[in-house]
């Protein structure tokens, strides 16, 4: 549906409920945002842009809807403060606005960061008033949040993938290795080469969102290896694994071809390289330093 052109005037009844149940709390509402977001926000919506894509007489035709939206939207960010920071950089002007959902990205409605600095509450052209509760359920907005134009190395999915899934529990496998090979060990998971390289095969699918799991899941698949092969408990081993890792260094890369089901490990200028190549990411994950013995 091409986007509709604005109304001209909405009936009295229509402009009545406009001034009581919208106008007349529109500072409320605003400061109820502001609070949830921790500065200060305004909303700026166009009811006649926005009540021309309802029926003739129908409760999308009236305002309540859009009480409905923004009450809901409000809701929804206080429940989930992990937001906040990415919305208040996206939307650079703190402004909330209504607006269709052209490119019908969403189903019914949902979250979308406008070109001038904005977060919007996007609606079907054919769906005005309906689901207002799920414009900002949390996966609506990390749908919004991802396809917004962003300078950051790395996607939205992919840096909360890190954070979730990655950083809570990278300590205790780095703790493991310390233990079994007797030094202090640095992990280098080289998250936005990674990430880069992946990209240029894998666009437009959802690896991003599995970077920070599959990485953690790497270096413990080193762990399990070196359990596996004795390294904790034979001291020959760790002296052997010691020396050749005399950087103390652990880095993880993406190469064009690799060797193995999953990747190979590497020893260069004393560090130790777990690699893998696009085509085999995720596969076979614990497998990747299977070939550590040969490498001593």
């Amino acid at each position: 549906m091409p986007r509709l052109p604005p109304l001209d005037k909405l009936p009295l009844a229509a402009r009545k409920n406009l001034r009581d149940e919208w106008q007349n709390k529109l500072a409320d509402y605003e400061e109820q945002l502001s609070k949830a977001m921790g500065v200060d926000w305004k909303i700026d919506i166009d009811a006649l842009a926005v009540v021309a894509y309802g029926a003739e007489g129908s409760w999308a035709h009236t305002q309540a809807h859009k009480v409905s939206y923004v009450e809901e939207a409000i809701k929804e960010l206080e429940r989930n403060p992990k937001y906040h920071d990415e919305i208040n950089k996206l939307a650079s002007t703190h402004v909330l606005t209504m607006d269709v959902d052209e490119e019908e990205t969403f189903d019914a409605c949902g979250a979308k960061f406008t070109s001038d600095g904005k977060l919007a509450i996007v609606f079907g052209a054919d769906r005005l008033g309906s689901n207002t509760g799920d414009a900002f359920w949390h996966k609506n907005l990390e749908k919004g949040i991802s396809l917004a134009p962003t300078t950051d190395a790395l996607s939205f999915y992919a840096r909360k993938g890190i954070r979730e899934d990655y950083e809570p529990d990278i300590a205790d496998v780095q703790s493991e290795l310390k233990a079994i090979v007797k030094k202090d060990i640095t992990l280098v998971p080289n998250f936005e080469e990674t990430y880069k390289k992946l990209k240029q095969t894998k666009d437009g699918t959802d690896f991003d969102q599995y970077l920070g799991a599959f990485m953690l899941n790497y270096f413990r698949g080193l762990v399990s290896t070196l359990k596996w092969r004795k390294f904790d408990s034979d001291d020959m081993l760790q002296e052997a694994l010691s020396e050749a890792m005399d950087k103390g260094e652990v880095h993880f890369r993406i190469l064009d071809k690799v060797e193995g089901s999953s990747g190979e490990a590497a020893i260069e200028d004393g560090i130790l390289y777990l690699q893998t190549s696009p085509d085999k990411w995720g596969s076979n994950i614990d497998d990747i330093s299977n070939n550590i013995l040969d490498l001593l």
